[in-house]
């Protein structure tokens, strides 16, 4: 199996979600990252309603990125944020391939990569 089917497969199990921060309402949109210099799981955050305003913008980026990396500590996986986003009112944060590969590494060998 090569990067493109394992691509494939990944973007055919990450489906979309509806989330709620601050009152706003979001699709979640989950996908892997084409650009090849940054191959990882991009995670969007896409406004359905009215696009927001920076600061408010701002702020739930802020809030997202702490709640998602206190969430996924455990897990030795941390969210960056993503400044290749297609949309300037979409909150975009990118997980590195990296970070998958040791958590598949620490499970198997139950050492800290």
């Amino acid at each position: 199996m090569n990067w493109k089917d394992i691509k494939k497969l990944i973007k055919e199990e990450l489906s979309e979600a509806t989330v709620t921060a601050d009152n706003t309402k979001f699709n979640l949109r989950m996908g892997v990252n084409k650009n090849e210099t940054k191959l990882g799981i991009k995670i969007q955050f896409e406004p359905i309603a009215a696009a927001l305003n920076t600061d408010v913008k701002s702020k739930l980026e802020v809030a997202l990125q702490e709640k998602l990396n206190q969430s996924l500590m455990q897990y030795d996986i941390q969210v960056s944020k993503d400044t290749d986003v297609p949309r300037p009112e979409t909150i975009g944060f990118f997980v590195p391939l990296s970070q998958f590969k040791n958590l598949i590494l620490k499970s198997l060998t139950g050492e800290k990569v």
